[in-house]
């Protein structure tokens, strides 16, 4: 029967010296009105409703008075008004955060905060606003009066002045799933080309783990010799089987890419006919939705509808795949065909494979002219191949037998140079690049990342700071110094870095090595007892290197929680405890009210982990908890979504040499500082 429209203003207090102001001097108080219109449906007549509730050293009082008017036919339809007065303090505490608007003018984004009658347990916050708990009380009372009022309404604030404004909007936009990857809903088969031991395998599946990651495309790779391992014993593996002379092996050959291709288009489209389904029934349960809110329908009861199409101001949260399937939203995939492809007749029963289908194909050659890498890589990564695993103790024998299928390979081998087909060339591990017909977004991406990376074993330190003063009091964010046993563990930290790391382990003698920290004063306190002496780069002997030269990068700095900087996370539950149970139940998506979620934080990690990539010097990374859980599970081939629940300790220097297959891992616990019992060693953080 009714329908509500609504408008708030919100106003600064009075003037320094006045009754209610809070100016130096002048006694603290505060004064709020609310004042709210409800009107039929022809907008005729109305009622008003105007509560009052003034807060001085002295007294708190609550009245209400209704009144009824008829409305003129030229005026605009009444909208419900809700007008607060609020005494302003024209000096603060730098370092109070205003809660529920009262020191700056705006509602909290989280509702009001509890206290009990007697304002124990009432955060520091409120001492400095000079508000008992009972007046806090009231406060929240008829806050939560004018928000149960106000269903379906949403909160813009006007920015620098102390206005906000319900909108009134039963039906909002649903929150969008976030975005996840550039080339949202497309399909890309990545084919690798080349002689074997030219680093194919290992391209494929680092960029396969870097699309997933910081992109949230679907990857697999499809190895056609795991399928031949599959089929066919280890002694039938040897370079005999991929001599192109004979046929049966040819045919064999051919069937197992055959497996491999059908495996791999059923995992580009097996959910394709299901998302279909979703989408119809996601469209039709949104018209429900809309419907049911215009009616009155919600769930329950509310005029605006607080049930699958809610959110913070009338909507509740929905988890991300909820998200997707009600969008119909799908965030790529990328399907690697590994093989040698060397054959433009391969090449062209590949793509006769794929025609028809909604898919992107790009070619990827891996080329390699320098003899030492082959054999470094024969020797590192082939000889230890399960083709291999009945000659484990005649390493001799495995490398001829390589070298020779190396050999079969070489005798039909055809560089792709069709100008029709979409392909990049990589030549001696990314020295030269050459690439036809890429475009897109994530093609390019593909391309960046591929230019960066390299087959030579190399390894990163991750060490979070110091204990910091924000720390020992268990807080969270801040940009705080370090505590004693903060600077005890950076001494260690730099004895470590020039034993350890600017060390090589064969030789003894002094190696490159390279130095990050976040832009915080915490992260480059730790680091500044690292010396950074001149010495010349072992591999040219001329070349000077600045050793452990320090690059100080924001991107690195760490997730910022936004109004919530800076406060325990026991103050966080007591005073917004509903956000505090999103946050636990979806780390990795939430986000701070005016601050970042990990999502947010890999966007600015993109960047440097392509950095990372780059290098062949160790790199120790000094930062923060939240920044390398990212770096760590990225590295380790872990869920992103699980990365915000790993341990990332204090006092504790985590070692990663990444490898085609797997990444090694080696955790150094520094000093006797870990053994201590002051419940320091993992800290709340992010």
């Amino acid at each position: 029967m009714q329908d509500s429209q609504e408008m708030a203003a919100l106003s600064g207090g009075s003037n320094p010296g006045e009754p209610g102001g809070m100016g130096v001097g002048g006694s603290r108080g505060a004064s709020v009105r609310l004042e709210s219109h409800s009107f039929d449906a022809t907008g005729a007549n109305f009622n008003s409703e105007e509560l009052t509730l003034s807060s001085d050293s002295a007294h708190t009082s609550v009245s209400s008075s209704r009144a009824s008017s008829q409305r003129d036919d030229g005026d605009d339809e009444p909208l419900r008004s809700i007008e607060r007065e609020i005494g302003t303090q024209t000096s603060l505490n730098a370092n109070a955060v205003p809660v529920g608007g009262l020191a700056s003018g705006s509602v909290s984004p989280f509702g009001s905060p509890r206290a009990d009658g007697n304002g124990k347990g009432l955060p520091s916050h409120f001492e400095d606003l000079g508000l008992s708990g009972a007046e806090e009380r009231e406060r929240a009372l008829i806050e939560e009066r004018v928000r149960d009022s106000r269903s379906g309404s949403q909160t813009s604030s006007s920015g620098g002045d102390s206005e906000e404004f319900y909108v009134n909007n039963p039906t909002p936009q649903i929150i969008p799933p976030p975005v996840e990857t550039g080339a949202v809903g497309e399909k890309h088969v990545i084919v690798m080309v080349g002689l074997p031991a030219r680093g194919k395998t290992h391209m494929a599946r680092r960029l396969a783990r870097y699309l997933a990651f910081f992109h949230g495309a679907r990857t697999k790779v499809f190895n056609v010799g795991e399928y031949r391992r599959k089929n066919l014993s280890n002694k039938q593996c040897n370079s005999d089987f991929f001599d192109h002379n004979v046929e049966k092996n040819k045919q064999l050959r051919a069937s197992f890419a055959k497996m491999a291709m059908d495996d791999m288009i059923q995992f580009l489209f097996e959910d394709r006919a299901q998302q279909q389904i979703i989408k119809v029934e996601s469209m039709e349960n949104m018209s429900l939705n809309a419907m049911g809110a215009g009616m009155g329908g919600a769930s329950n009861g509310d005029n605006g509808g607080n049930g699958a199409m809610g959110g913070p101001h009338g909507q509740s949260l929905r988890s991300r795949s909820d998200f997707y399937q009600q969008k119909g939203v799908d965030s790529g995939k990328v399907a690697f065909f590994d093989a040698t492809n060397t054959t433009k007749a391969r090449r062209k029963w590949i793509c006769s494979q794929l025609e028809g289908l909604p898919l992107k194909i790009i070619f990827i050659e891996s080329i390699c002219t320098d003899e030492a890498t082959i054999e470094k890589n024969i020797w590192d990564a082939k000889v230890t191949l399960p083709d291999y695993e009945h000659l484990k103790k005649k390493r001799d024998k495995a490398y001829a037998d390589f070298k020779q299928r190396i050999a079969n390979y070489e005798k039909v081998y055809q560089k792709v140079d069709e100008d029709n087909l979409s392909w990049v060339k990589l030549i001696n591990n990314g020295q030269k690049v050459v690439i036809n017909r890429i475009h897109g977004f994530l093609p390019m991406k593909m391309v960046q990342f591929l230019t960066n990376i390299h087959a030579f074993p190399h390894s990163f330190y991750l060490s979070r700071h110091g204990q910091s003063e924000y720390n020992k009091f268990l807080k969270i964010g801040g940009d705080s110094g370090l505590t004693e046993l903060g600077e005890q563990y950076a001494l260690d930290l730099a004895k470590f870095a020039e034993e350890q790391i600017c060390t090589c382990e064969e030789t003894g003698k002094p190696r490159t090595a390279r130095l990050w920290t976040s832009s915080l004063v915490r992260t480059v306190q730790t680091a500044r007892h690292i010396p950074h002496p001149m010495i010349k780069d072992p591999s040219t002997g001329r070349k000077e290197w600045i050793q452990m030269d320090h690059r100080i990068y924001r991107n690195l700095d760490e997730l910022y929680a936004g109004v919530c900087d800076g406060m325990t996370y026991e103050e966080i539950e007591q005073m917004y405890p509903d956000d505090f149970k999103r946050r636990n139940e979806d780390k990795f998506n939430y986000r701070y009210p005016r601050g970042e979620s990990y999502l947010d934080i890999l966007s600015r990690l993109d960047p440097l982990v392509m950095e990372m990539e780059s290098y062949r010097e160790p790199l120790l990374i000094v930062g923060h908890q939240a920044v390398l859980r990212l770096i760590y599970g990225y590295f380790t081939g872990k869920r992103r979504e699980d990365c915000p629940r790993l341990s990332i300790p204090l006092n504790t220097v985590i070692k990663l040499t990444p490898r085609t297959y797997d990444c090694e891992e080696e955790r150094i616990g520094l000093s006797n500082i870990i053994s201590q019992d002051d419940g320091q060693r993992e800290p709340p953080s992010h």
